[in-house]
């Protein structure tokens, strides 16, 4: 373990913090209990996760920064290449171990690649936590944490909301092959609607497609006209989930084919009111970001870190509440999530 051991007088942390809310106020009050003193050596955070071209990762970057601003500590965010994914996981946690900072923070998006070097990096005496991707590893991997949500959870989500639209076959799009949480999400959907007593299929995207809307839009579409029978449709990411809106449009099945998805965007909340999105299902990235940095700066100081898996969603964003989230999004840039 590799810890910064100076004494700050016995600062007092409470024992259980209430994680999960969408109040960013939480998020401030609980990054302040322990503020850095001048004379203390700053504590260095690698952070390795996705780029910030993809519309979920503002967010989680922004609160990585806001908690890093607050606590005094050195954020090294060094970001994925989705478009050659795997190799560049492999180069950025390795980029993350040759810094040799106190403590890295990495999204476990191929586990493959990934959980290797994860124990590598504790074998070098590097504390890790693992966050957003890699739920089902990161306790294997000997990390000492993971944040985010539990992909089979987004799943059951839903599926119980598309069901309760009125959808009996349910096509779940996943945009990164490979991703085992991506993959874990599906498979929930699958449980869940087989348990109540609709069907549903995968869709996965090609890698080189993923990142072009308009393939994917076409691909989606493609799926559709060879299964007429689709009538709800999910996907784990919002510009996904705008692409999908398109090809039922396009394909004039929109009054039939429900839609819901991951992530917030300013499309996807007008999108919300249009009716064109039933549901979005919003993991939070802002305090993926946030409570992975506070985390990793209570540990490598104290030696403190929950126990267990932090959860930061499922969060339901539809017409009940859309307003409230849209007004949050359009006063705070980042936080709920970006344009």
């Amino acid at each position: 373990m590799k810890f910064i051991t100076k004494s700050q007088g016995g600062i007092p942390l409470a024992r259980k913090i209430a994680l999960g809310a969408a109040s960013m106020g939480l998020a401030a009050v609980m990054g302040s209990v322990l503020p850095a003193l001048a004379d203390d050596p700053q504590i260095t955070i690698a952070f390795v996760s996705g780029p910030l071209n993809d519309s979920f990762f503002p967010p989680l970057y922004q609160g990585a920064q806001d908690a890093a601003a607050l606590l005094g500590a050195k954020l090294n965010y060094i970001p994925i290449d989705e478009a050659d994914i795997e190799a560049s996981s492999a180069r950025t946690m390795q980029a993350a171990i040759a810094m040799k900072p106190d403590v890295i923070v990495v999204g476990d998006f191929i586990t493959g690649v990934v959980d290797p070097l994860i124990k590598q990096a504790v074998a070098a005496g590097i504390p890790v936590f693992v966050n957003q991707s890699g739920q089902d590893q990161w306790e294997a991997d000997g990390a000492l944490g993971f944040i985010g949500q539990q992909g089979p959870e987004v799943g059951i989500v839903a599926a119980e909301r598309l069901t309760k639209a009125g959808s009996k076959n349910i096509l779940c799009v996943i945009n990164v092959p490979g991703n085992p949480y991506l993959q874990a999400i599906c498979k929930g959907l699958a449980e869940k609607a087989k348990e109540l007593g609709v069907t549903s299929a995968n869709l996965e995207l090609p890698t080189a497609d993923s990142t072009d809307q308009g393939k994917v839009s076409r691909d989606i579409g493609a799926y559709l006209q060879a299964h007429g029978d689709v009538d709800g449709i999910f996907t784990e990411n919002a510009a996904v989930g705008t692409a999908a809106v398109a090809a039922v449009e396009a394909a004039q099945v929109a009054d039939k084919v429900k839609i819901g998805t991951m992530e917030v965007s300013k499309v996807a909340l007008q999108q919300i009111r249009d009716g064109k999105l039933l549901f979005l299902v919003n993991e939070q990235p802002y305090l993926d970001g946030y409570y992975g940095v506070m985390f990793a700066y209570n540990y490598a100081k104290y030696g403190l870190a929950p126990v267990g898996a932090v959860s930061t969603g499922p969060s339901v964003v539809d017409k009940s509440n859309v307003d409230k989230i849209s007004a949050v999004f359009d006063k705070y840039k980042n936080v709920i999530g970006s344009n």
